[in-house]
């Protein structure tokens, strides 16, 4: 997961990193996983919107479940 994903190494460190550092911007997000030519992965956000682990992306629908 880490390894193939251009940012895979910003989602390791927001695993490891507290929060009020990633709050800062140590690790933020990236802009849009499309614009490095690489998939989203999707998790739920409230149920009816999903949100990219790797971007900022938020789109409406259950992506996560496909």
């Amino acid at each position: 997961m880490i390894g193939n994903h251009p940012y895979g190494i910003r989602l390791w460190w927001r695993a490891k990193l507290p929060w009020f550092l990633i709050n800062l911007g140590i690790a933020d997000k990236g802009r849009d996983c499309k614009l490095v030519n690489a998939e989203h992965s999707w998790y739920n956000i409230d149920g009816e919107r999903s949100g990219c682990y790797y971007c900022k992306t938020i789109e409406e629908g259950q992506k996560w479940k496909t």
